[in-house]
Formats: structure tokens, C-alpha cells, sequence
């Protein structure tokens, strides 16, 4: 396989375009692939296909990600990122009760995260991470759900969090604590094409307004403040 810079024409194309072309490219590669892996599924899906629905050569495919798994990675890792990129804004500027803010922002994880890829698509790599833990896609999944972690506990951060308890918060604690909390609800969002966004906000408001009217005080539960200084 020739490298995709010696593409036919590369060497007349200055280098700030080429380098655009290439970008531009790989974003239909990934968006093709997208569409087709949720219309046929990853494994029935070949490289030949997704060049074919690209217009290049299946050798070029391989050049940009090496083979499906690679596509896929790039799909999640990178959607992943721009999801993150949008803040968090949309949540903490609601007037709303803890509870209720916890649960819109967690399905705003879910909302995001089918944006990124279809639910089968999804479904394919929870599988693929537990029947193969070691590979490449398993340790970039994994580092995404500590990314999502990371976000969470900057949100819980935000907040003069004042615990029922009366004991200070541990916003590491307490993101870990709902992203387990949230993690089997959004399992169960994927694996069944028929559960909606609105179905699984009910799910999260129930799980998330009972726990969280046992972790925080009231004033804060029906009031929630940000810390001085925080946006």
C-alpha cells in the first residue's frame, strides 16, 4: 500500500491544502463508515465498502486507520472530544433542584453520546471491550469513561455542595458514585432500539432524585449555588 500523500496529483497540491484535503477526507471516512456500520453492523461491514462509499481506493482506508477497529476508535475518541468541547453550560444554568440538574445532565451524556455514533455501534463495543480487554479499542474505551468521569466531577466541583451528613464533599467520590449509578441505565439505552432520550431521563430522574435527596441537605438540594468565583 503506497502512503496517501503519493495519492495521484499530491505533489502539485501546496502542503496547507493537501493538508486540508487529507482532514476533509478522513471526515467523510469516519462518516461513511458511521452510516454503514449502523445499517449493517461492524463485523458484516468491509474496507471495500467503506471505500467504495468514500470514492477511493480500499488501500487508502487502511493508510488513514489501519483497519475497522482503528475507524471506530477515531469515532469515539474524537466524537468524544467535541462532545466534551460543548461544556456543560446547558445544565448548570438551569433553575432546577440537584436532583433533577444530575439527571439533565446525564441524559445530556447520552444525547451527545448517540450523536457520536448509533446505538449499534455502541452495542458493538461494549461488547468488544469485555470479550477483548486487552486490545487498542478496549483501552481507548476505557479512557473515554475516565474522560466522562473527569467532566462529571468538574460539574460537582462547581457546586458549594453541603452534604446531609455534614461531612465536607468529595467531588471525586461523588462523580464516581453517580456515573455508576448511571452507567446500567445507559447500557440498557443502547441495547434496545426502542427506549427513547425522554424514557431514559425518567429512568435517571428516578434513580437520581431519591439518591440525591439522601446525600445532600435540603437547602442546597432545592437550591443549589455555585462557588464563588465559578461561572
Amino acid at each position: 500500500m503506497g502512503d496517501i500523500a503519493q495519492d495521484e496529483g499530491a505533489e502539485a497540491t501546496p502542503p496547507g491544502l493537501r493538508g486540508r484535503k487529507k482532514a476533509q477526507r478522513r471526515e467523510t471516512i469516519l462518516a461513511r463508515s458511521s452510516e454503514l456500520f449502523a445499517q449493517k453492523g461492524i463485523d458484516a461491514t468491509t474496507m471495500a465498502e467503506i471505500a467504495d462509499a468514500v470514492g477511493v481506493s480500499t488501500p487508502t482506508i487502511f493508510n488513514y486507520f489501519g483497519n475497522k477497529d482503528g475507524i471506530l476508535i477515531a469515532l469515539i475518541t474524537e466524537g468524544a472530544q467535541k462532545a466534551r468541547a460543548e461544556g456543560l453550560a446547558p445544565v448548570m444554568q438551569k433553575d432546577s433542584d440537584f436532583g433533577t440538574m444530575l439527571a439533565d445532565l446525564f441524559t445530556l451524556f447520552a444525547t451527545r453520546t448517540l450523536a457520536i455514533a448509533s446505538k449499534r455501534i455502541w452495542r458493538y463495543a461494549e461488547a468488544a471491550t469485555i470479550r477483548h480487554p486487552g486490545t487498542e479499542l478496549a483501552r481507548n474505551y476505557v479512557t473515554v469513561d475516565e474522560e466522562l468521569v473527569r467532566v462529571i466531577v468538574q460539574f460537582l466541583d462547581g457546586y458549594d455542595i453541603r452534604l446531609r451528613s455534614g461531612a465536607p464533599p468529595d467531588p471525586q467520590v461523588l462523580g464516581q458514585l453517580f456515573y455508576d449509578v448511571w452507567n446500567p441505565s445507559f447500557f440498557n439505552l443502547i441495547k434496545s432500539d426502542e427506549i427513547t432520550l425522554d424514557q431514559h431521563r425518567d429512568d435517571l430522574l428516578q434513580r437520581f432524585v431519591p439518591l440525591a435527596g439522601m446525600l445532600f441537605d435540603d437547602a442546597f438540594l432545592t437550591n443549589p449555588t455555585l462557588k464563588p468565583g465559578k461561572p
